[in-house]
């Protein structure tokens, strides 16, 4: 054979030997479909598809719509200049009592305040009474001062506590209500027929008196 056939038989060869192994090749690339070809590195990236955002709560200001009456009404008992309020409520006043009725029910007082002074006001309310004279100064270092002509009924508790401190030589000393009514009757007690001249202090719950006491002058 001369060199120009063996030659051309040795690209014939060649090129027979190119397809066969072409084909094998694509051969094994369907085996692995669409994985990952054995000895290469492939970087796989995975991709999420979020879904619709999640609903968030909406919080939602709720305002109620108060429609507020009239301002309670001031039911606070007024008091006279006479009167003091006490921490319990109660109401004190120092009178004089010109009359004790029973209504065949309850037991009743009737008292004309006044007021004792001390000190400048006392010496000045005496003076405006006529009682001394300008630059004049009183004996005592008080004055009762009773401007207000005004009587004031309140009915008296059955419970009603009740002291005297200028008969049977005792300060403070508690005495019953008959004790104290006599007083008041055409014929009272010896020793006691100035009571109905002296200044009481009440204290009462609105308008029931729950306490006497005798207001002491030396």
């Amino acid at each position: 054979m001369n060199r120009s056939r063996s030659g051309w038989l040795a690209t014939v060869v060649g090129m027979s030997l190119v397809l066969m192994l072409g084909v094998a090749f694509a051969g094994c690339g369907e085996d692995f479909g669409a994985g990952t070809i054995p000895g290469t590195s492939t970087l796989s990236t995975t991709t999420t598809t979020a879904g619709p955002p999640e609903r968030t709560a909406s919080t939602t200001a709720s305002t109620t719509s108060s429609t507020a009456g009239p301002p309670a009404t001031e039911t606070t008992e007024p008091l006279s200049s006479a009167e003091t309020r006490l921490p319990s409520g109660h109401i004190r006043a120092m009178g004089f009592i010109d009359q004790i009725r029973f209504d065949g029910t309850s037991s009743f007082i009737r008292i004309d305040y006044a007021e004792m002074l001390t000190g400048e006001a006392a010496r000045q309310a005496a003076i405006d009474a006529g009682f001394i004279n300008p630059g004049e100064e009183l004996d005592s270092d008080f004055f009762i001062s009773n401007v207000n002509p005004k009587r004031r009924e309140f009915q008296v508790s059955n419970a009603v506590a009740i002291t005297t401190s200028t008969v049977g030589g005792v300060m403070d000393r508690p005495i019953t209500w008959d004790e104290f009514r006599s007083y008041w009757s055409a014929s009272p007690p010896a020793g006691a027929t100035h009571m109905r001249d002296m200044p009481w202090w009440i204290e009462r719950d609105g308008n029931v008196v729950v306490r006497i006491d005798e207001q002491y002058l030396p």
